[in-house]
């Protein structure tokens, strides 16, 4: 009996379990179009596909948000389309974290550069590091952003922020609030 598959999902599992290693002495089954469940004549081992499934998404993953190597099979136009729609909702999840990050100059462009090969941290995270990588070109407002972050999840802080043009100094206490205080060179 011939089972045609639909959708490309089911048909690769299809394939895995077409070539799978005898193990189980389960038969698998695999859906065909009109719902019915048709078995298989050779018994598979579920585990190996799954395992192979696993390491392929894992594969994908990595290529798409972590800087690794483009899995085969892939058309290439379509891995980068998705590469750079996910940096540009990555970009737009930082610039609504942190607008006054995102009021920088070139933010976009400096933003998808440094977010390229690097695996997402979630936007306050991604902000954070970001910021921390261009400190010194940052403007004084990002700055005071930035240490108004670090300092919200500490009880008490006292940090510094200095650079060429300047030192930030935050001060957080219970009652206080965060208070920044400015000095100029």
């Amino acid at each position: 009996m011939v089972v045609t598959v639909a959708d490309a999902g089911e048909a690769a599992m299809a394939a895995d379990v077409g070539a799978a290693d005898v193990g189980a002495d389960e038969a698998a089954e695999v859906p065909d179009p009109a719902g019915r469940r048709v078995g298989l004549a050779v018994p598979v081992d579920l585990d190996a596909v799954r395992a192979r499934l696993a390491a392929g998404q894992s594969a994908l993953l990595a290529a798409l948000v972590a800087g690794g190597a483009d899995p085969e099979g892939f058309d290439q136009e379509a891995l980068e389309a998705t590469r750079q729609a996910l940096l540009d909702k990555r970009r737009a999840g930082v610039a609504r974290r942190w607008p006054a990050l995102a009021a920088e100059p070139e933010f976009n462009a400096r933003f998808l550069s440094w977010a390229t090969g690097r695996p997402p941290a979630g936007a306050h995270a991604d902000g954070l590091a970001f910021g921390d990588a261009h400190r010194d070109e940052l403007s004084e407002d990002a700055r005071v952003e930035l240490l108004r972050a670090r300092c919200a999840r500490r009880r008490l802080a006292v940090l510094a922020d200095r650079t060429a043009r300047g030192a930030l100094l935050a001060l957080r206490a219970p009652g206080l609030g965060v208070v920044i205080l400015r000095t100029s060179r």
